[in-house]
C-alpha cells in the first residue's frame, strides 16, 4: 500500500477504496458533501444521499485499524419548504449499524455566519466521533489546554490541603469548539469555498493517534487534513475529484512558490518566509475573495481560546438584551 501513501489522489473515494488495505488506516477525518448542492457536488434526493453516506461508511468501517477513529464533520440539509435536517442526526443510525462506538458530539460553534429571516440563524456545525472498538487511542496530554484557575489550591483541611485543585497540565478542552471558521481575512484561505481551520484538525490528530500513523480524508477538498498530518509527522492519503482542489493541496503540501511567485494561501508564505528568511512582498497568494492581496508577515492570527471568549461574550449580550427581561 505504499504507492498511495502521503498523496493526493484525484479520485472518487469509492472507486479508490479498494486500493487501501483492510484495518489499515489509523484516523479517518473528513467533511463528506452536504448535498446543498455546492459547485464541488450533485445534489441528490434525501435517501439517495444516505444510501450514499453508508456505503462509504461502510469502506470506512472496513479500512479503519481495531485502535482506530472516525471524525465526521456535517452541517445541515436543507428540504423542500425550507425543512431544516442536521446531518449528524441523519447519519447518526448508520454508524451505529455499522458497529461504531459514539464516543464524542462536538459543537463547533462560530460567531458569524448567513442570516436566516424565517428561523434563528445557523451558528454551528457538529463532528461526530466513532471507534472502531473500545481499545482505540485517545492521547490527552497532548491537547490540554490552560486552566481557568491554574494557581488555584485546595482550601478545606483534607488530604488535598495546599494542593493544586485543577491539573497543573491543563484540562481536557471539552466538546464545544471555536476555531474561526476559514473565510475571508483568515490566512489559510484558499480558493476551495469550504475548508476546516488546520488547528481543528491538528487537535484531532494529536488525541487520536501516535506518529507515523496513517491518516486518511475521503474528501479531502484543499488538502487541510494532509498539511497537518504532515506537520505532525503523520502520514497520510487523500482523495479529491476536483483537479483545482487537488492542486491547491499539492501546492500546499509542497510549501512552495509556484513559477509566478505565488503561493495558495497566506499562511503557506508565511511559513515559507519564516524557515528561509526571504522578503514577503517578493511573493504573492491566492485566496477565495478580494483583489490584489497584499503579503504581510504581523497581521494577527488569535488562538481558539480567544474566538471561544469572544463567541460566549456575544451570546451573554444577546441573552441579556432588555428585550428579554420583564417589564417591571
Amino acid at each position: 500500500m505504499k504507492h498511495v501513501i502521503n498523496k493526493i489522489h484525484h479520485t472518487d473515494f469509492l472507486k479508490f477504496s479498494q486500493e487501501i488495505h483492510t484495518e489499515s488506516i489509523d484516523l479517518i477525518i473528513t467533511s463528506p458533501p452536504y448535498n446543498i448542492g455546492k459547485e464541488y457536488e450533485q445534489r441528490q434526493p434525501l435517501d439517495a444521499y444516505l444510501e450514499w453516506s453508508k456505503t462509504v461508511l461502510t469502506e470506512c468501517n472496513r479500512i479503519l485499524k481495531e485502535t482506530g477513529s472516525i471524525f465526521y464533520q456535517v452541517g445541515t440539509y436543507v428540504g423542500k419548504k425550507g425543512a431544516h435536517f442536521p446531518w449528524d442526526i441523519l447519519l447518526f443510525p448508520i454508524f451505529v449499524d455499522l458497529g461504531f462506538i459514539p464516543k464524542n458530539r462536538i459543537v463547533w460553534i462560530r460567531q458569524h455566519g448567513t442570516h436566516a429571516k424565517h428561523k434563528f440563524s445557523n451558528r454551528h456545525e457538529t463532528i461526530l466521533w466513532f471507534t472502531k472498538t473500545d481499545n482505540y487511542k485517545f492521547n490527552l496530554d497532548e491537547i490540554r489546554v490552560p486552566q481557568k484557575f491554574p494557581n488555584k489550591k485546595n482550601y478545606r483541611k483534607g488530604k488535598d490541603y495546599g494542593r493544586f485543585s485543577s491539573d497543573p497540565r491543563g484540562k481536557n478542552p471539552g466538546d464545544v469548539w471555536a476555531f474561526r471558521n476559514v473565510k475571508h481575512n483568515h490566512e489559510e484561505q484558499t480558493e476551495h469555498p469550504c475548508q476546516f481551520p488546520e488547528d481543528l484538525v491538528t487537535r484531532i490528530i494529536l488525541a487520536t493517534t501516535d506518529p507515523n500513523d496513517i491518516v486518511l480524508d475521503p474528501f479531502i477538498g484543499s488538502g487541510t487534513t494532509a498539511v497537518a498530518a504532515q506537520d505532525n509527522n503523520r502520514r497520510f492519503i487523500g482523495c479529491e475529484i476536483v483537479s483545482q482542489y487537488v492542486n491547491i493541496a499539492n501546492h500546499r503540501l509542497k510549501g512552495k512558490p509556484d513559477e509566478k511567485n505565488n503561493f495558495p494561501n497566506l499562511k503557506t508564505l508565511r511559513d515559507y518566509v519564516d524557515k528561509t528568511g526571504e522578503d514577503i512582498t517578493k511573493f504573492t497568494f491566492s485566496r477565495q475573495v478580494g483583489n490584489n492581496p497584499t503579503p504581510s508577515k504581523h497581521a494577527k492570527i488569535f488562538p481558539e481560546s480567544y474566538h471561544l471568549d469572544k463567541t460566549i461574550n456575544r451570546i451573554k449580550y444577546e441573552a441579556d438584551h432588555p428585550q428579554y427581561k420583564k417589564k417591571q
